[in-house]
């Protein structure tokens, strides 16, 4: 991966491949059209993809393999473990293909527009999977975007997910947006595409780039993904004003790139700390909005409080309302807490919340999402407010909803 720092921002891409990419399940038929190698040679092609793609590969579950319904209990089991911890894959898919999973570790999302409930709700709950509140048959991907399906779909069905993948990510904190020159900005990325354009030919050319993982020019874009939500608050900055300036550093990335840019919030925590030692060691202007010393230089990833220190829900699940039709996916909520919560306190939370974020509960027998930093660790589960549920102090009646 090549990382460029520039003043207020960094830009993100690969050397000779597209930086990210997303794709359905539907690629997975031609790898192998039988058991008992199918699951194991689809497992080897994905494998394949993430390996080229630095910024990782978002597989989206639109449709299962015609062969996985052969497959016994146990293989089953084992190929979704598998899928689930290849290293560069997220995987996304709807409420009611979330039992294959059990409890434990981090397995992707759930997109939906009601909160899961059942036995997704109880993975969901337990942290083994993040809710995206999604509407109708659409893909929010967090860290990637919004992915197309439908009317454009390659086999004519109309859930079917379209592929496509990021040329890189333009990476930058909310305080600088106003000082960026969008024009030098957008001369440097459309430099590093053509490099990156003539680069993958001639990968294309030499056969390295898996068939399974089909490539086209025009579904190739950019990401700009935005950080440092709560420093920007503190600094007493507008939304309305930074939803303004996105739009049209968005409008001018695409006029001179002649390719889609998606903005969204960025959750990398090496880039905000490293836009946040920039700053102060520079002494750029939003410097100012930053923790002062002994306080480590570092942004806040995403728009709201920083996951590892304890602060009330809300505030880490903070989605500005001006923000909502211009994010191309909804900001990630970590929500760390002392116990798994009930089903009342997560309907409790999400009635509070004006604008819905992509929640993810981190309880204490959740595994951390790294990467760990002695200078901002997490702190103890014990720490953070518990979700209150208002129904739990209500004695339920004998004969429940027929009273």
């Amino acid at each position: 991966m090549r990382l460029i720092e520039g003043k207020g921002h960094v830009i993100r891409c690969a050397l000779d491949t597209p930086f990210a990419g997303w794709t359905g399940t539907r690629v997975l038929e031609g790898v192998a059209p039988t058991p008992p190698l199918a699951p194991w040679m689809a497992l080897r092609a994905l494998n394949e993809m993430t390996a080229l793609l630095p910024g990782g590969l978002a597989l989206v579950w639109d449709a299962e393999p015609s062969w996985l319904p052969v497959l016994g209990g146990d293989p089953r089991t084992g190929f979704f473990e598998a899928l689930s911890t290849l290293p560069g894959l997220s995987l996304h898919l709807r409420e009611e293909a979330a039992g294959h999973f059990s409890k434990g570790i981090f397995r992707g999302w759930i997109h939906g527009p009601a909160m899961p409930t059942g036995s997704a709700g109880d993975l969901w709950r337990h942290g083994a999977f993040g809710w995206v509140p999604d509407q109708g048959k659409a893909w929010s991907l967090p860290d990637f975007g919004h992915v197309p399906h439908g009317d454009t779909a390659l086999l004519g069905a109309s859930d079917e997910v379209v592929p496509g993948f990021l040329w890189g990510e333009l990476l930058l904190p909310l305080g600088a947006l106003a000082s960026l020159d969008a024009e030098g900005l957008a001369a440097s990325l459309e430099s590093l595409q053509l490099e990156l354009e003539r680069a993958f030919s001639l990968r294309l050319a030499e056969g390295g780039w898996p068939a399974a993982l089909p490539f086209q020019r025009k579904r190739c874009g950019w990401r700009l993904g935005i950080l440092g939500g709560t420093e920007f608050q503190a600094a007493s900055g507008a939304w309305e004003t930074a939803a303004e300036g996105l739009k049209d550093l968005a409008r001018t990335l695409e006029k001179r790139l002649k390719a889609s840019v998606q903005v969204g919030p960025c959750h990398d925590a090496e880039v905000a700390h490293l836009l946040g030692l920039q700053a102060m060691r520079e002494g750029l202007p939003w410097r100012n909005s930053l923790a002062l010393p002994p306080a480590p230089p570092s942004f806040t990833t995403g728009l709201g409080a920083d996951a590892r220190t304890p602060s009330p829900l809300e505030a880490r699940a903070a989605f500005p309302l001006p923000l909502r039709e211009l994010l191309q996916h909804p900001p990630v909520a970590l929500l760390r807490v002392p116990a798994v919560p009930s089903e009342g306190a997560a309907e409790a939370l999400l009635a509070r919340l004006n604008a819905m974020p992509a929640l993810r509960w981190l309880p204490p027998d959740m595994t951390l999402p790294g990467p760990f930093n002695p200078e901002q660790s997490w702190a103890p589960a014990s720490d953070f407010p518990f979700p209150s549920d208002p129904r739990a102090g209500v004695q339920q009646g004998l004969f429940g909803e027929w009273e």
